[in-house]
């Protein structure tokens, strides 16, 4: 039977808009929304779709209500009489009747609508605050609608079975708040207790209590932690998120990051504190490929169940996890996404690095802030060492940070610790007067050259693989005394953590017993924030302001850094590399605009010091004032913006506004569009499995999934995450992977990973992320 529609009519007959109940329940506007948002909970609940069709001129809810015309059921005869019997059965239980039921929902529903008119009401511009009014009531409609899916698909995949997936109660979680808590005090403990303490981690030690005592004193809101890099953020953020959750027992808590180098890393670190791999899961790839129907009837299939099952449903206390995931839960359309969006309520979210959110979403991501905020009991924090201004007045929709009372926005207060000590590195410009200098990769390796004539280690970062490949080919062939090393996404996490460790190890015996490595790391982006490395001189090609100062992270970390007894300033160049095409990375190429412009204007002569406070003004007044106009997500073929899609819809809407049903609505949001046009960076991958260092983990997988044993798969493929390498799926794939149609997954064929470069097939080079 179609039980959605017949759902969907259930409730239009309960609340029908013209009957006395609606009158009883007042305030016309609010209920409208509140009955629309409910029919289209129950109508979507099998899939989004847009509520207008636009090529047809037709509100699609009005269509749905026709189905049992066309045969699919008979809503008088059948569905009409249960809901009647079954309404009856819950009085005589001593239950609320379905009326009562409706009535109590619609009560919270108000309480909700009136939070998020005032929010939208903060907007002074009316036509964006009418916008952002029907944005937040979408966001409402997907909390909502993931609540829903998250209890139909946990009740559909444990049918019949015993509990694959127990579900936390409050009192376990406490539990576990407790005893992170005392892992996390007992570290700095140990921190503060440490013979001789350096001047750099006494105040990293002061900054990790300050940030201790506002979360004992904050609930929920957005805020901001503005730390220079090498102040321990990733620690300092966990006892904040630990305390918090304990002190205002809090659902979940999660840390996001844009740089799946940076989670691995501090995912590690994270794990090794807390010591309980039971309350953490790591979510990073989709190793289980996501079914490409759409169908109810896929619904109740028991391959589904299972494989849905398989799929991550945040379910743990303390969730791990990348930008792209959250911004999947925010807004694509598959069950497995919509569902993680209520696991979200009443968490502590760590926001790592928030300066690498693309430009592109700047809008979206700043209204489900304070949604998240709002309404869903949330506290946010933005954690960077170079905050972007999303809070800016001159934005068409700013985050509103602070408590529910938008006060006390920042956490640390910087006035109050000692500063100076993280400033340990000197920035120098080899760009040129005009930032146009370009080196070759020739170039590039006489001062590689240069500086290893006085110091032990160079850190390499490029903007594309391709050069990192060059450059990295080239000193392996010229610099045979040197450890050269690599790092791109073209190697899996287990191996690149291996790869960081080795090189962790060397770098920290070149500091303490004065060994003599020579070391060079050629990488991409993925090691300019938070991986927690100690170069001596640092390289960047030239990119965006906020991530040269992250790489300033990489260098002279300790501030250990020694020159004839006495403490120097690491060395960062910014420089220009001849070998790399930016040409299909558009956001990079308008950084590294915006980079130019600002190293340009300071009218400086080749290898001079870099005055980084005056550059980063200069960089985001330029950078925002060209896009201005870009930060709203736009869909290439129908010329408007998500914001459009999810709010008021204003295309849509006057489309159809001749054939409008008589009850006017008020939702016209096209949700199913905007969840598929949306993709952030490396959405739409799969993790492709990889042959490394993990034969007994394969073996064991393929004997799970010959016996079925989908609880023992579930816990495998945690496991196997850590040894993907994420692709996009292709036909050319196809000839290097074995695929395990079943299961959705992808392994790669053993003799197409190596052991320094990961994946080496030409051929796919422009499939992995």
């Amino acid at each position: 039977m179609n039980h959605s529609s017949a759902g969907a009519r259930i409730l239009h007959d309960y609340i029908n808009l013209d009957n006395s109940m609606a009158s009883q329940m007042g305030r016309r506007g609010c209920l409208q929304f509140f009955y629309e948002i409910s029919s289209y909970v129950i109508f979507a609940h099998h899939g989004l779709y847009d509520l207008v069709d636009e090529q047809e001129c037709e509100y699609r809810n009005v269509n749905r209500f026709q189905y049992d015309q066309e045969g699919d059921y008979h809503y008088k005869e059948n569905v009409v009489p249960f809901v009647q019997q079954f309404d009856q059965m819950l009085q005589e239980k001593g239950e609320p009747s379905i009326t009562q039921l409706i009535n109590n929902a619609y009560s919270e529903f108000r309480m909700i609508y009136n939070k998020l008119i005032r929010l939208a009401k903060k907007n002074h511009d009316k036509v964006r605050m009418k916008q952002e009014k029907q944005y937040y009531m979408s966001c409402l409609t997907r909390l909502c609608l993931s609540i829903l899916k998250e209890a139909d698909i946990y009740d559909s995949a444990n049918a019949f079975h015993h509990s694959k997936q127990p579900l936390w109660n409050k009192g376990d979680t406490l539990k576990a708040w407790q005893q992170c808590a005392e892992k996390v005090e007992k570290m700095y403990q140990v921190f503060k207790d440490a013979p001789n303490i350096t001047r750099l981690n006494q105040a990293r030690n002061d900054l990790a209590d300050e940030m201790k005592e506002a979360a004992e004193s904050r609930d929920c809101g957005i805020f901001k932690m503005e730390l220079p890099t090498g102040a321990g953020k990733t620690k300092a953020g966990l006892r904040y998120a630990i305390s918090n959750a304990k002190r205002y027992k809090k659902s979940r808590v999660v840390y996001v990051t844009a740089y799946l180098s940076v989670l691995e890393q501090n995912a590690k670190d994270i794990r090794e504190i807390l010591n309980d791999d039971d309350i953490i899961l790591e979510h990073h790839s989709n190793v289980v490929e996501e079914e490409k129907k759409k169908s109810e009837d896929l619904e109740d299939d028991a391959e589904y169940n299972h494989m849905s099952y398989l799929r991550e449903s945040w379910e743990s206390p303390v969730i791990l996890t990348t930008v792209v995931q959250l911004c999947n839960t925010f807004y694509k359309g598959k069950a497995s996404n919509i569902r993680r969006f209520c696991k979200l309520i009443n968490s502590v979210i760590i926001l790592d690095e928030v300066q690498s959110l693309p430009l592109k979403i700047f809008s979206n991501f700043n209204m489900i802030m304070n949604f998240m905020k709002t309404v869903m009991h949330c506290n946010i924090v933005h954690c960077t060492a170079t905050q972007p201004v999303l809070d800016n007045q001159a934005m068409s929709y700013p985050i509103h940070y602070g408590d529910i009372n938008d006060e006390k926005g920042m956490i640390a207060d910087n006035v109050k610790i000692d500063m100076e000590c993280f400033q340990r590195v000197d920035f120098y410009n080899l760009t040129g007067k005009d930032a146009c200098k370009k080196l070759s990769t020739e170039e590039i390796c006489s001062y590689i050259i240069d500086e290893l004539n006085t110091f032990d280690s160079c850190l390499v970062i490029l903007n594309t693989k391709k050069a990192v490949e060059e450059l990295y080919q080239y000193l392996n062939s010229n610099l045979p005394d040197v450890d050269i090393i690599y790092l791109t996404t073209n190697l899996c996490a287990a191996h690149r953590l291996q790869i960081i460790g080795d090189m962790k190890k060397k770098l920290t015996e070149n500091r303490i017993s004065g060994a003599k490595h020579k070391i060079v790391c050629i990488s991409t982006q993925l090691i300019e924030a938070g991986v927690d490395v100690d170069f001596d001189v640092v390289f960047r090609s030239l990119t965006g302001i906020d991530s040269l100062i992250q790489c300033a992270g990489r260098c002279n970390r300790e501030g250990k850094l020694m020159k004839d007894g006495v403490f120097i300033h690491g060395k960062l160049y910014i420089f220009r590399c001849a070998a790399e095409n930016l040409s299909n990375l558009k956001e990079i190429q308008e950084e590294v605009d915006a980079a130019e412009y600002a190293v340009r204007s300071l009218d400086l002569d080749d290898n001079v010091q870099l005055d980084m406070e005056q550059l980063k003004t200069k960089y985001y007044n330029k950078y925002y004032a060209v896009n201005s106009n870009n930060m709203d997500y736009k869909d290439p073929d129908w010329q408007r913006t998500m914001v459009d899609e999810l709010g008021r819809n204003l295309p849509a809407r006057t489309r159809i506004k001749d054939k409008l049903p008589k009850y006017n609505p008020v939702l016209f949001q096209s949700f199913d569009r905007a969840a598929n046009q949306f993709q952030l960076i490396g959405d739409g991958t799969i993790g492709v499995i990889v042959v490394y260092n993990n034969e007994d983990l394969l073996e064991k997988l393929d004997f799970a999934m010959q016996e079925r044993d989908y609880e023992g798969i579930k816990k495998l493929l945690r496991k196997l995450q850590r040894y993907t390498v994420n692709m996009y799926p292709n036909t050319r794939l196809e000839a290097f992977v074995t695929k395990i149609e079943e299961f959705g997954l992808y392994i790669l064929q053993k003799e197409y990973y190596n052991k320094k470069r990961g994946v080496v097939i030409n051929q796919l080079a422009d499939l992995i992320q």
